[in-house]
């Protein structure tokens, strides 16, 4: 019988005895070692840490696996490269529970230097079955860590990283649009590694992203796809022109012309030059470019909305429809007609004309049609009645002598200017009443025959409302 027996484990647990466990760790019967190894995980004593290194090259796979158990169990920086290379053991057993301590452990160890150094170890031996831990890291909230992981993405080199990066990357661009931060790092090793990894293998990551909710997630999915050219790129740009959101959709149109896409005058072709704001050329794919124009009047800006009228005058488009939109087309037509019969939906119209047409005969009809709806605005004639018969008699027949005979007796009438007191009239170039020259040749202007516009100055310029001569501009 033998003077010593084997180490007694469970006293030596029970006693937490770490010094005694590590060297129950050498000991001959490997299920000794394996106990002792199970024993040493929940003390974690740092002299523990080279002992059960050493064990993960020991013969037998279950002490292996055991030794695994207790460093992983332990975390830290210092067992990181040990587990990491453990993943290439060659018992499927032993790697499966590697797999399992460094996926699940050393990914999320509190110690944001042990993650930051996983995801560095496994990027250096390209770690495959990794990509799915190396994801959920690059949203970590230590910035390291979020570099290593996608350093780590780009070195393994597999497409199921490219959705994941490009959202990230919105999310960086996001920040910084909202709060004017964020970190130009990350962005930057984002952008690297889509640019490692977007070719024509990631195509159907690439289409799968376009889906997404978040439309800066979309976008950046669209300039990627710009990059690859082939024939399955074009069609899933094609496709994000029909796009809900306008910024992607014209960066779709943009990136089928950097590949080479040549737009054909139908349909397609329309919700491309759409795409682009090239009203003028959308409307020459043809009727089906109505429905875009249309869609797209409410959501441009002023100059913009003048070429989208103009394409659907193009189209001669004969609106049925009697809303606001209609009630633009019609105005911009000079059918005011047209804006009567709409009624209250063509008021927004109405009054658009009225304060920034640069053709002052416009905003005269756009006024006449406000009255005739039951809303007459004072500005920007302060007298409109006088201003009609003005164009009247001065759109009326007879020579040029004859209306200023009229003119003048209508002046007179309505005490425009005192003839009898020596007041005469000046005209504008195109025989408009403008101005009323005293006896004393000092010129005041006829300002209830002009038109007006007050500037943020508080000056008012005063324009002939038949000819849009700027006639005057006085201080207020």
């Amino acid at each position: 019988m033998p003077l010593f027996g084997p180490p007694n484990i469970p006293q030596l647990e029970a006693k937490r005895d770490s010094q005694g466990l590590i060297k129950a760790l050498t000991y001959k019967d490997a299920a000794v070692r394996i106990a002792a190894a199970e024993a040493l995980a929940p003390i974690k004593s740092p002299l523990a840490v080279e002992p059960l290194v050493a064990l993960l090259k020991d013969r037998n796979p279950a002490v292996r696996r055991a030794a695994v158990g207790a460093l992983a169990a332990r975390g830290g920086g210092r067992v990181v490269e040990p587990l990491v290379a453990a993943l290439e053991d060659s018992d499927p057993d032993v790697r499966a529970a590697t797999a399992t301590a460094v996926y699940r452990r050393l990914m999320t160890d509190p110690d944001q230097d042990a993650r930051r150094a996983t995801a560095t170890a496994l990027g250096r031996i390209r770690a495959v079955d990794a990509i799915e831990p190396l994801v959920k890291a690059i949203m970590d909230a230590d910035e390291s860590v979020r570099l290593a992981a996608i350093r780590a993405l780009q070195a393994i080199g597999e497409v199921q990283a490219v959705v994941p990066l490009i959202i990230v990357l919105a999310h960086e661009l996001v920040r910084q649009k909202a709060a004017g931060r964020s970190s130009l790092a990350v962005q930057r090793a984002a952008s690297e590694a889509l640019d490692a990894l977007c070719d024509a293998r990631s195509i159907g990551q690439l289409q799968t992203a376009l889906t997404h909710d978040e439309a800066d997630v979309r976008e950046i999915t669209v300039k990627r796809l710009a990059r690859i050219s082939t024939p399955e790129v074009a069609d899933s740009l094609l496709a994000a022109l029909n796009d809900r959101d306008s910024g992607i959709r014209r960066t779709a149109a943009r990136g089928l012309a950097e590949i080479g896409w040549q737009p054909r005058p139908d349909e397609t072709g329309a919700r491309y030059w759409a795409a682009l704001s090239e009203w003028r050329r959308c409307a020459e794919c043809g009727p089906s470019a109505i429905s875009l124009l249309v869609a797209s009047f409410d959501n441009v800006d002023a100059i913009e909305r003048t070429d989208i009228l103009q394409a659907l005058g193009q189209l001669a488009w004969e609106p049925d429809e009697t809303n606001a939109t209609a009630a633009h087309y019609w105005a911009f037509r000079g059918r005011w007609d047209r804006c009567i019969e709409i009624g209250r939906p063509a008021i927004g119209a109405l009054d658009a004309v009225l304060r920034s047409n640069p053709r002052w005969r416009e905003r005269l009809a756009a006024a006449g049609a406000l009255t005739a709806l039951n809303q007459p605005r004072s500005a920007p004639f302060t007298r409109i009645d006088l201003v009609r018969q003005a164009i009247e008699i001065l759109d009326g027949d007879g020579d040029r002598t004859f209306k200023r005979m009229s003119l003048e007796m209508m002046l007179a009438e309505e005490h425009q200017y005192d003839p009898d007191a020596g007041e005469r009239v000046e005209w504008c170039r195109c025989g408009y009443p403008a101005s009323r020259v005293r006896s004393d040749a000092l010129r005041e202007p006829l300002t209830d025959l002009l038109g007006f516009e007050q500037s943020s100055t508080n000056a008012t310029t005063y324009y002939c409302p038949s000819c849009d001569t700027r006639r005057t501009t006085v201080a207020t």
